[in-house]
């Protein structure tokens, strides 16, 4: 599924049931417990309390909250451990939910690929790091862990995501989910760059002859449209609106568009040796801000994309919808993260003044036109529609 931009969750935290609640409190909690380390915390993260409260508990009860969420992610935190949150992936650890009604075997068989999703993840995660400057990829460990489940929480994502119901949905109490504990980044409120692409093809407001423009500007090896900066621009605005502050601040900050092509330039390295895309589709995945040195450095908060998401994949829509044949629901959502990441990677190279260009196989099989009416998701149109005030 497309993923979203990451935003606060609109209503009071939900704090997740426990069974019973302690009948003393035993010893004040620390406002700012000793830091632990990545698979100290994640074994405990949120247990104590939610899943065996007694009379053992050394903090306040109700203290695993829902904070954000995000397209693949939901965001929790923990009192104890103010330095980590927990993202729990929800899409991944569908197949253990449904699961759950074709029993034992069938559940741990889907347990089972999720511990390898998991161990592939952290394998991927210090490829990404390897290509970026120290401290641009913060730390994280992802497994699999047993989580308590509320029925109205779980229905109310998937309805939040468009997701089919089964008839039979059975909501276990505890199940294992794919999770991620990542370490609580104290961001800069300003002097930072949010850069983030949107879906084109979900948009409602381009015009179709403004979606070809872009599409022929970004697409290939080669620019086909205007040669001068400000035409380029504002063509590149048309497709990706998401993209008018980060222009704007470049025509007033050189050290950031050196920075912006600095990044791009690695960007394009890691896609063209693995295959693979970093996920700039969510708001906050990829920022800019400026280090203790007073330089714009990139910051790939959640930038790791499922290893779904890849060059091969958009070979094999590109020949499906020339044949005349529809993609599913997952294929589109797929791919409409892969073609846009490659049109915007080229945007951001064009706008940081680089030469630097994704050719990628399959993305000119098909005309612009072909590709909209192929990837178009009705249902997604008013989600990735700017709502103008």
């Amino acid at each position: 599924m497309p993923d979203e931009d990451q935003q606060p969750a609109k209503t009071a935290p939900y704090t997740l049931k426990v069974a019973s609640l302690p009948h003393a409190v035993r010893e004040e909690p620390s406002l700012r417990p000793t830091p632990a380390t990545l698979q100290q915390a994640l074994s405990d993260f949120g247990r104590t309390l939610v899943m065996r409260a007694s009379d053992e508990c050394r903090v306040l009860p109700h203290i695993l909250h829902l904070i954000g969420k995000g397209g693949e992610h939901i965001v929790f935190e923990d009192l104890r451990y103010p330095n980590y949150v927990l993202k729990v992936d929800f899409i991944e650890s569908l197949p253990v939910l449904y699961a759950q009604t074709r029993g034992v075997e069938a559940i741990e068989a889907a347990v089972k690929k999720l511990q390898a999703k998991a161990e592939e993840h952290n394998q991927r995660l210090k490829i990404l790091q390897s290509y970026f400057p120290s401290g641009s990829v913060p730390l994280e460990l992802v497994a699999v862990k047993e989580m308590p489940l509320a029925e109205e929480v779980v229905l109310g994502v998937m309805h939040d995501r468009n997701l089919d119901i089964p008839k039979k949905l059975v909501v276990p109490e505890v199940m294992h989910l794919l999770c991620t504990l990542q370490r609580r980044i104290d961001l800069p409120k300003t002097d930072r760059v949010n850069i983030y692409s949107s879906y084109a093809e979900l948009n409602k407001t381009i015009l179709p002859e403004y979606y070809a423009e872009g599409h022929r500007l970004l697409a290939g090896p080669e620019a086909i449209g205007p040669v001068d900066l400000p035409s380029r621009e504002k063509i590149i605005l048309f497709i990706y609106p998401s993209l008018r502050e980060v222009v704007a601040r470049l025509k007033l900050d050189q050290t950031l568009r050196k920075s912006l092509g600095q990044y791009v330039r690695q960007a394009m390295r890691y896609s063209v040796d693995t295959g693979e895309i970093i996920d700039m589709a969510g708001g906050g995945n990829v920022l800019f801000i400026l280090n203790e040195d007073k330089e714009w450095q990139p910051f790939l908060m959640d930038a790791l994309s499922p290893p779904d998401l890849n060059f091969k994949l958009l070979k094999r829509s590109a020949l499906i919808i020339k044949h005349g044949q529809e993609l599913d629901v997952h294929a589109k959502a797929n791919t409409l993260n892969v073609i846009n990441y490659i049109r915007f990677a080229n945007a951001l190279a064009m706008l940081a003044g680089i030469p630097d260009r994704l050719d990628v196989s399959g993305m000119l099989e098909v005309t612009s036109e072909a590709w909209y009416q192929g990837l178009v998701i009705e249902k997604y149109f008013d989600v990735y529609t700017p709502k103008h005030k």
